[in-house]
């Protein structure tokens, strides 16, 4: 490695010694007279400013500055060359920054006297906190004067609570602007030491370089006193703060002591009325005023159509408005006291919770009020903000002065609008101290009071569920008179008043139904089947019926059907298509009654009693004891048998086969003789013997019976007796019982083939 020379060491030990003692300097900046030092960051009024010596140096400085601006010349210079263009551009920048610079100062001036007003504003408050003893009078209104120091306590509490957050805002727009003006700083030594350097340079180096110093010097002052503008306004904001909190220190002392004899009367109520209605009156002239005043008609406006004419048109409405929306809050403001005086001896929590519901909502439809009327007045400031820098500027001020009546005309309806709000905020600091003294009423809770409480939110939550909006459909609803289309919401309360209806009233249309049973069967003589399912399509009715109503009794529109969607409407149709089907059938069965309950029918390869028949199905109990549920549309859609549709007695036949060779007139008598022995065949028509046929083994005879069907009578039952009785009275006669005989012939026209077959072998010999 290659060892550095001596005199690169002497060199660099030199520098250290020079750059030494500036880095160990404490980083503080001098602007413009004023120390920032990070020590003193903290508490921007630990130093003492003199007023009289800074205004003084200010003062010196915008003169300078308004002479240098005055000595610039006013034309460009109109030969094209280089010297010239780059005089021209020099000189209308150093223009814009004079002009920016007088204006800077001006504004230090202004706000070094609102510090001055606000040191001395302090000292005085801080010495009149001190010194207050009491009140130096009486008064006939202990409450007002303490109500009023209420609402003074509030808008000083706001008040401090807003200057408090500007301070922080206010110290990080200050620290960027000092981090600049100290970067000027830099910039404008190295151009310093760049046009030291630059001695033996060309003229036109020499002077460019002269030049930008020159501008880098402007820069460097305007960036010092934008720093100081903001320490002068750090300082203010911190002064401002200390008066209000020496105020609201004071205000405190005299509401603790105007609070301690202090009822609200109807005397204190009636002065505040007529105070607000002397406030009426006055808005009220000024309204007539307003009206009668001259204000240009529409065949003016017609004629000569101008920004000024239309402006002052604007202007006259929005005095107008803003009129009546004045008067319009002083009448809640009337509102308002009335209830605080209805409320003023309330203990009952319940009572309390309406207060705060009506305060509640008062207060947010004023936020909103306010919150508009402030941005509308925000625009007019911008508009009249406009027109003031545009009559700074001669060349745009035509020979009418037009912006400077636009300007004036805006002016008037931020004054309005100021007003308006002024009322609005006097109406929410009324709301504020009402709710103040509810909530100082009600501080101290028991636990009864935290149950009423709970109990309370209970209820007000339930309600809330109560009336929670399901879903809205559309509906008919008649206004005024007259029907308009609209949608009706359809609520939890709504849906469960429904089905405590539906429910209460199936209830009570059971017993109808059944009282109607009843009735008919004794009073009217009907069948106990049929009255059974006359009730049950009563109770259908009703149903129907109860549903209709209580969707009517809650306003519950039938169109909300249609809100079940598409898929579910087609399946719903589908569905409902086979129910009406079995429905309509169930009417038709009821009124033609092709068989009753008790009567044997056939249907559908299914046989069986009518058990019962009801509104969609009937019910058929089999010979097994099986019970059907069969569709009633099948009954009208089918073929039907019922045995005993016109009467109980129905042809029974038991086929008996004797051999041939058997008496056959004996074999009849005797079967005659069974049948009138067996006690559940019919004497009348008689039973008959029938000679059926001459079967291939045996002789046919038939033996026809009638029998009555009785729901305890089967005619399987009495076949089965009748075939005992005659197996029995045949044997006893010697009467033999047919059966099967055959005969079989042998083929002997060729030998007949023998074999013997081995057991132990299953081939064939």
């Amino acid at each position: 490695m290659r060892l550095k020379s001596p005199l690169f060491y002497l060199l660099t030990g030199l520098l250290l010694l020079v750059i030494a003692p500036v880095s160990a300097a404490p980083s503080s900046v001098l602007l413009d007279g004023i120390l920032q030092d990070p020590t003193t960051q903290a508490n921007p009024t630990a130093q003492s400013l003199d007023f009289v010596a800074l205004s003084t140096e200010i003062k010196a400085k915008l003169e300078a500055r308004t002479a240098e601006l005055a000595q610039l010349p006013a034309e460009m210079a109109k030969d094209p060359t280089a010297d010239n263009l780059a005089d021209n551009t020099s000189v209308y920048s150093r223009r814009l920054k004079l002009r920016q610079l007088v204006f800077l100062y001006q504004g230090q001036l202004s706000r070094l006297a609102n510090l001055q007003r606000n040191h001395e504003r302090y000292l005085e408050q801080q010495a009149q906190t001190a010194n207050w003893a009491g009140f130096s009078e009486t008064t006939t209104h202990p409450f007002l004067r303490a109500d009023e120091l209420r609402g003074t306590v509030t808008s000083l509490g706001h008040r401090i609570d807003e200057l408090e957050l500007w301070l922080p805002k206010i110290g990080q727009e200050e620290a960027q602007v000092v981090k600049a003006a100290e970067e000027s700083t830099v910039n404008l030594r190295q151009a310093d030491e760049a046009v030291e350097q630059a001695v033996k340079a060309s003229g036109d180096q020499q002077g460019e370089l002269d030049r930008g110093r020159d501008i880098l010097i402007l820069q460097n002052q305007i960036d010092l006193a934008r720093a100081m503008g903001f320490q002068i306004e750090k300082q203010a904001i911190q002064e401002d703060l200390q008066a209000n909190q020496a105020k609201l220190e004071l205000a405190k002392k005299q509401l603790g002591l105007a609070s301690e004899h202090s009822e609200f009367s109807q005397q204190d109520l009636d002065q505040v009325l007529k105070n607000i209605e002397l406030e009426s009156q006055n808005i009220i002239a000024e309204l007539k005023q307003l009206d009668s005043s001259e204000s240009p008609t529409k065949e003016a406006q017609t004629a000569n159509p101008s920004a000024l004419i239309l402006a002052k048109q604007d202007t006259t409405d929005t005095k107008r408005q803003a009129l009546n929306r004045m008067l319009v809050y002083l009448q809640m403001q009337r509102d308002i006291w009335n209830l605080r005086l209805l409320y003023s001896k309330v203990t009952d929590r319940e009572k309390a919770a309406v207060a705060y519901e009506k305060i509640t909502q008062n207060q947010a439809v004023l936020d909103a009020v306010h919150d508009y009327i402030s941005q509308l007045r925000h625009h007019l400031l911008a508009d009249v903000t406009r027109s003031t820098v545009q009559e700074i500027d001669p060349t745009i001020i035509g020979p009418e002065n037009v912006g400077i009546s636009l300007r004036n005309l805006g002016l008037e309806q931020v004054v309005y609008y100021s007003r308006l709000m002024g009322i609005i905020e006097s109406t929410k600091n009324l709301l504020d101290r009402c709710q103040q003294e509810l909530d100082e009423r009600f501080q101290v809770k028991t636990v009864a009071d935290y149950l009423a409480e709970g109990l309370q939110a209970s209820k007000e939550f339930m309600a809330q569920i109560w009336q929670f909006e399901l879903f809205a459909v559309d509906d008919s609803i008649v206004v005024d008179g007259q029907t308009i289309s609209g949608k009706r919401s359809i609520t939890v309360s709504k849906t469960l008043t429904a089905l405590a209806i539906l429910i209460v009233g199936f209830w009570f249309a059971v017993r109808v139904a059944h009282l109607f049973e009843r009735l008919f069967v004794t009073r009217l003589s009907m069948e106990p089947s049929l009255a059974r399912i006359a009730r049950r399509w009563i109770l259908f009715i009703e149903v129907i019926l109860l549903v209709v109503a209580s969707m009517m009794v809650v306003r519950i529109p039938l169109t909300i059907f249609a809100f079940m969607g598409g898929a579910l409407a087609i399946g719903t149709g589908f569905g409902m298509q086979n129910m009406l089907k079995n429905l309509i059938s169930g009417l038709m069965l009821l009124f033609e009654r092709p068989f009753r309950p008790g009567d044997l029918v056939e249907v559908g390869g299914i046989r069986g009693r009518v058990i019962d028949i009801g509104v969609r199905s009937s019910h058929i109990r089999d010979g097994n004891g099986i019970e059907t549920l069969i569709p009633n549309s099948t009954f009208i859609e089918q073929n039907v048998t019922n045995w005993t549709l016109s009467n109980q007695s129905v042809r029974i036949v038991v086929k008996i086969g004797v051999a041939y060779g058997s008496p056959v007139k004996e074999v009849t008598d005797l079967l005659l003789e069974v049948a009138d022995r067996h006690g559940l065949v019919e004497k009348d028509p008689k039973p008959l013997v029938q000679f059926e046929d001459f079967g291939d083994n045996a002789l046919i005879f038939g033996l026809y019976v009638w029998v009555e069907l009785k729901p305890e009578v089967s005619w399987t039952v009495v076949t089965s007796d009748l075939r005992y009785m005659i197996n029995k009275t045949l044997a006893e006669h010697n009467i033999c019982m047919a059966f099967a005989q055959r005969d079989i012939h042998i083929d002997t026209s060729e030998p007949l083939e023998i074999r013997v077959v081995n057991n132990d072998d299953s081939d064939s010999l």
